[in-house]
């Protein structure tokens, strides 16, 4: 099973993440080709300028605690400092579905067959300062959806306030939109809830909850650390679906 990240970018050498990074060919052997792509800085080797990525692809096919530690993965940095753009989170879903090499054309080179299977999105582009609006990054997500790709969108930091879950992806049908729980099973109070209203749906969200407070996982540097957050949900979510259709087919 193949994961695809679209986050901040990713510190794919990681001793938690190298082992099973799709670009490694070997001991020493990387082919960043189809594996990674930067749409705002074109940078040649995945790079986080961000930091937020290791903490969210950990949990997915982390080495220790990873969910699905099996998995392989590549990536795409969609939003750098943290920050995105309706345009650069549509470059990056274009990549998850159809991946180039770093010097092609995205539609002259992608290749659908080395697609990801399960994405994570632990992210939101908010209207107010990035641009989306309720129906900015539909028709993307529902091509990948169409596509037979499972799309995992964490739901938001934005509760504990009812309609909270405002921002695509999270907000669409064709995600599978998460929520954060503690240890104790009990719903997170900074998690996002529904119903989605912001596109007069009325549509119930989030679709499922997981694990998103003081989740430890792994930070830039080879380092490790706790955060909260259904950025921290929904990767535990992408590495149950991983093992799931691994197991079945």
């Amino acid at each position: 099973i193949v994961i695809g990240q679209s986050d901040s970018g990713v510190q794919w050498d990681h001793p938690e993440l190298l082992p099973t990074y799709r670009g490694r060919s070997g001991n020493h052997d990387y082919n960043h080709d189809y594996n990674w792509y930067d749409p705002w800085t074109h940078a040649t080797v995945p790079q986080d300028a961000g930091g937020d990525a290791p903490h969210t692809l950990r949990p997915i096919v982390g080495q220790t605690v990873g969910v699905a530690p099996g998995a392989s993965w590549y990536a795409c940095a969609n939003l750098p400092r943290n920050v995105g753009s309706p345009a650069r989170y549509l470059d990056c879903m274009q990549f998850m579905l159809a991946p180039f090499p770093l010097d092609g054309h995205p539609l002259r080179d992608g290749d659908p067959l080395r697609s990801a299977h399960v994405l994570n999105n632990s992210w939101g582009c908010p209207e107010a300062y990035e641009g989306c609006d309720a129906e900015s990054l539909r028709p993307a997500v529902a091509a990948l959806r169409v596509a037979g790709i499972f799309v995992v969108a964490s739901a938001g930091n934005a509760g504990p306030a009812c309609s909270t879950i405002a921002d695509p992806p999270a907000l669409y049908a064709e995600a599978f939109s998460v929520g954060a729980v503690n240890e104790a099973g009990d719903l997170a109070a900074f998690s996002s809830r529904g119903p989605v209203m912001v596109d007069g749906s009325g549509r119930t969200k989030p679709d499922i909850l997981a694990p998103g407070v003081q989740v430890l996982s792994s930070l830039p540097g080879d380092g490790y650390g706790l955060l909260d957050g259904t950025s921290m949900a929904g990767p535990h979510v992408a590495g149950v679906v991983a093992l799931v259709w691994s197991g079945n087919p």
